[in-house]
């Protein structure tokens, strides 16, 4: 496909250091593929403070100036245009089957890299890029997973490893979205091609409510589950009701649906331990149920947009600070694994190892 072709076409005369850039105290950065989750990336880089978008880089004009009329970037069609103007790092946020090439030609040209979520289809495609990172150490490379940072759950981990509700006894993720056109624009959207998207919502959408349960009960050791085709025109699944079995021997629900009509507003995640729950709702609602109150206690609102603020405070604060990331990107791998699990499954009919 060469949809994408010419996007990065030569990144090799990026050449500015990274402690150059820590003395001039601000990250410029060029957001490459400038489609729906760009314009959510945009809304939050308003809030970061040190960086400052210089180049949108689309080769659809139309989704450059947009973006470019959001942020106050100069809209290229190439990297090469965005080099002229000046980029010290580059946000990835292409279909998926591009991401192994463009973060290595990014990473060979001496930029950092923040990449869209998932790192790739595959988990040799990921082992791939993480080496060409490895090889470019002095590059700070980013998975952009926004659930890492997002309010309501950090909220919830931070309740339970205090012990707000003692030993956790088991959870339940859950996400029931429909079809919105920024995402799904026609029916030949990438998102709907194998090809392109590497499968369906487990690996895609799903990794937002896999995060969360990986942050707060640790690795998953083995998963089962069933998947279905809800839309006949996406080739990958749009239906998955799964079980997943962390190492710790906690077992955990986790469904993810792209419906096909309206949806009620079940909570997000549901945390139970051996003295109360913590319930998060669709509306960002954090609630303690510890035995004080039967309704239980509001002990916070949140806001899932807020999460990509904290993507890219992150992702600033690595480069100009040299602080660590909160997870690095092989932490991302996580995601994937149990994705590539739960489709085994469904076709096995069995428990599947996710190593």
């Amino acid at each position: 496909m060469r949809i994408f072709s010419d996007i990065v076409p030569r990144l090799s005369r990026l050449t500015e250091t990274h402690s150059n850039l820590r003395d001039v105290g601000n990250l410029r950065l060029g957001l490459v593929g400038c489609g729906a989750i760009a314009q959510w990336h945009a809304q939050a880089l308003q809030h970061a403070s040190r960086t400052q978008v210089t180049a949108c880089i689309d080769v659809s004009q139309t989704n450059a100036q947009k973006l470019a009329d959001l942020t106050g970037g100069q809209p290229c069609a190439s990297i090469d245009e965005a080099l002229a103007i000046g980029v010290d790092a580059l946000a990835i946020m292409v279909p998926h089957h591009l991401h192994e090439e463009l973060v290595t030609q990014a990473l060979e040209a001496g930029v950092h890299v923040a990449l869209e979520k998932p790192m790739a289809p595959t988990l040799d495609a990921c082992e791939r890029i993480l080496a060409t990172a490895a090889r470019h150490s002095d590059r700070v490379f980013m998975l952009t997973e926004n659930a890492q940072y997002w309010p309501e759950v950090v909220m919830a981990q931070q309740l339970i490893a205090d012990g707000a509700i003692g030993d956790i006894v088991t959870a339940r993720s859950w996400h029931n979205f429909g079809i919105t056109k920024e995402f799904y624009p026609s029916d030949d959207s990438w998102r709907f091609q194998q090809a392109a998207a590497g499968g369906g919502v487990a690996l895609d959408t799903g990794s937002h409510w896999m995060r969360p349960l990986r942050m707060i009960l640790g690795e998953i050791d083995e998963v089962v589950g069933v998947t279905g085709r809800l839309w006949q025109k996406m080739e990958g699944e749009s239906l998955v009701r799964s079980l997943c079995r962390f190492q710790s021997g906690v077992v955990a629900s986790f469904d993810v649906i792209l419906a096909t009509g309206a949806v009620g507003l079940q909570p997000h995640f549901q945390f139970t331990g051996t003295k109360g729950e913590i319930v998060i709702s669709a509306l960002g609602e954090v609630r303690l149920f510890d035995g004080k109150e039967w309704q239980g206690t509001v002990v916070g609102n949140g806001n899932y947009m807020d999460s990509y603020q904290g993507v890219w405070k992150d992702f600033e604060a690595a480069i100009l600070d040299g602080t660590p990331l909160a997870a690095d990107a092989r932490y991302s791998l996580g995601e994937v694994a149990a994705a590539n699990a739960i489709i085994r499954s469904a076709e096995t009919k069995r428990w599947e190892k996710v190593w």
